[in-house]
């Protein structure tokens, strides 16, 4: 199992979250942990990258739940390299950078030949909780801005997806909402 690779200090996009605070590590999957209502196991839901669209000569990927996503998984891993996250894709995938989060938006990457995983937005961080309200699997949290408690599952079409600080009008629904703490699931 891969654990998180330990540095002197992290850089500033951990700030605040303590000394449980960690920006790169290898090879984990992401679950969603209901923070309101039952979960079927300790992880929560797991999550992959789901299609959200495509552009010219590039395509975007987001985080939702593996129940709705029916096809092949073509970025099933991802890493933190200094606060960036980057997806590990099989095959012809193309190459994936994370693109800066935004309020009441997906987690979003952007996938071209022209895309630089390691160069991507440098926004994430994870935790080790030392303290209160951490799910009961005492796996890692992952923060954005430093930032565990701000994240939701939402319905946009027919997929649950992950939003950083949801909110109403912004083409998904909103009253579908409610908060996820980011498992880190090491493989």
């Amino acid at each position: 199992m891969a654990t998180p690779t330990k540095r002197a200090s992290p850089g500033p996009w951990c700030d605040g979250l303590g000394s449980g605070a960690f920006d790169t590590s290898s090879s984990f999957t992401l679950a969603a942990y209901n923070t309101t209502g039952p979960n079927a196991n300790s992880t929560g839901a797991p999550l992959v990258m789901g299609s959200d669209g495509a552009y010219v000569k590039a395509q975007f990927w987001h985080f939702i739940t593996a129940a709705s996503w029916p096809d092949a998984l073509v970025y099933p891993t991802a890493s933190l390299a200094n606060g960036t996250l980057i997806l590990s894709g099989t095959g012809d995938a193309l190459p994936a950078q994370a693109v800066a989060v935004q309020e009441g938006d997906s987690l979003v990457f952007s996938a071209s030949d022209s895309a630089n995983p390691s160069a991507g937005a440098q926004d994430y961080c994870a935790v080790v909780s030392v303290c209160c309200g951490q799910p009961e699997s005492g796996l890692p949290l992952l923060a954005v801005y430093g930032d565990t408690d701000s994240f939701s599952l939402c319905q946009l079409a027919w997929e649950n997806v992950v939003f950083y600080k949801a909110a109403p009008d912004q083409g998904y629904d909103f009253d579908s909402c409610y908060p996820v703490k980011l498992q880190i699931v090491f493989q």
